[in-house]
């Protein structure tokens, strides 16, 4: 494995320093300084580590960058009837590894609508989880629109709409009621955006040709249905004057109604995934349905518009998506296979190595926005997290910006036994990291009695 699972107990200091860090500022530019934890948060932060006193823990960080725990905010952890696929305690593990704090828990398949089921996540992540986490409501529809308040009372703050099926409303006029109620109650619709009629019309014309090649699934879910979608809950947001999240943005062309949406105002962020920004529809010939998501991959232009876009910051934030499944759910015909991947560990490595390290698209401190900054202020967390500030909490990476191997199944920590990125070298992995400052992973190590897993009930 890339790092074992220790039970070696958990150090019961009331103070840590992590000593000579490099810590990001603008651009690339770096500053050497020491920071002292206690109680959970950081305490102070210092050129002059003798500044600080004496700490009951020390971690020595020479050449290593402290960054803010990641915070994905979009990941399909936990799901009763699919812990084959995932559960917390082995994708929380994985998150750990790649450097993140907080997760944000997505509906896979069963509706997250109730106080009931809301409480079934929330036990089963303090039970087994090893890092912060909260939870998404949905799929938002006829059915649930009035618990959106109750739900909101438990801490929600982000609840799940389709704009395409199988989970989309039976209504049109849906769309616009659950923006409405849900911005109502200071909530955010997080929106999958692809357009039902177009993707159903080419569904058809598909399967009437015979297609049954793996390519037949990302033909069929062209940029124009994504770009479509979001131009619509654009507008609707606009009108109702309510926050929409757009996830996993896959096109050039959606990125563009996005920087449109938010030139004319419309209260809108957006994410993209490491697969988009990374795969492309020619890695389909290699991988086949191992490949298979939605929304499908684009071409290389795609994947190079998209780099360009969270550059500038049309794009606000990385999340994983992840949604593993085993080889025999992903070995069958192309319309049956599972669409998802495994990403969440190798996720920011991916962001730092070739967004930063390799090929300059983007800088130290973007890497920092949009791995955990941005997700903290879109979720209002921020400055409670996604920063290194004293008062903050201390979920803190230390990245080893030396530290470099090949992606293999044996080296991650997911529960699935593959990985899309196989093969692919990726630097920048946490040496180690502390989630409310307890240090969980020390020297690639997982200390298994430093689990301090808080739910993130979100006002």
């Amino acid at each position: 494995m890339g790092g074992r699972v220790l039970g070696a107990g958990c150090p019961g200091s009331s103070t840590l320093l992590i000593r000579d860090a490099k810590i990001p500022l603008r651009g690339n530019e770096l500053v050497e300084a020491s920071i002292l934890v206690a109680n959970g948060r950081i305490e102070l932060i210092a050129k002059d580590p003798k500044r600080l006193g004496r700490a009951d823990e020390v971690i020595d960080a020479r050449g290593l960058i402290a960054v803010p725990g990641g915070i994905d905010i979009h990941a399909h952890i936990y799901d009763p009837d699919y812990t084959h696929h995932e559960d917390f305690r082995s994708g929380t593990a994985a998150a750990a590894f790649g450097g993140i704090t907080t997760v944000f828990d997505m509906p896979l398949r069963m509706y997250v609508e109730d106080r009931s089921s809301l409480a079934l996540k929330v036990d089963e992540g303090l039970r087994s989880s090893y890092i912060n986490f909260a939870v998404h409501a949905g799929m938002m529809n006829e059915d649930n629109i009035g618990r959106v308040r109750e739900l909101r009372d438990g801490g929600v703050k982000g609840f799940k709409l389709f704009t395409c099926r199988p989970f989309r409303p039976r209504e049109e006029g849906t769309f616009a009621r659950v923006i409405r109620e849900v911005g109502r109650v200071g909530g955010v619709t997080f929106i999958h955006a692809e357009d039902d009629a177009l993707l159903e019309y080419l569904l058809t014309e598909f399967r009437r040709a015979n297609r049954g090649d793996p390519l037949a699934h990302h033909e069929s879910r062209p940029p124009e249905a994504e770009a479509i979608a979001v131009r619509k809950v654009a507008i609707l947001a606009k009108f109702i004057g309510a926050r929409i999240h757009v996830a996993h943005i896959s096109s050039a062309m959606g990125a563009e109604e996005v920087e449109r949406a938010k030139g004319e105002g419309v209260k809108l962020t957006a994410e993209t995934c490491p697969h988009y920004l990374y795969f492309s529809l020619k890695d389909v010939e290699r991988w086949g349905n191992y490949l298979k998501m939605n929304p499908s991959l684009k071409s290389r232009s795609d994947v190079e518009a998209l780099w360009r876009y969270l550059a500038s910051g049309v794009i606000d934030a990385v999340a994983s998506d992840h949604a593993p499944a085993p080889r025999d759910e992903k070995e069958v015909g192309v319309w049956d296979a599972w669409g998802g991947i495994p990403s969440i560990e190798t996720m920011f490595p991916l962001i730092y190595t070739i967004g930063f390290k390799k090929l300059e698209l983007i800088s130290l401190e973007r890497y920092v926005e949009v791995t955990s900054e941005n997700p903290a202020r879109i979720f209002n967390l921020y400055p409670r997290k996604g920063l290194i500030q004293v008062g903050s909490d201390a979920d803190i990476a230390l990245i080893d910006p030396e530290m470099c191997f090949k992606v293999s199944p044996d080296r991650l920590h997911h529960k699935v036994d593959w990985t899309p990125f196989e093969g692919l070298e990726l630097c920048g992995w946490p040496r180690h990291v502390l989630a409310n400052g307890k240090v969980l992973i020390r020297d690639r190590e997982l200390i298994e009695e430093c689990r301090s897993p808080r739910y993130l009930s979100i006002k």
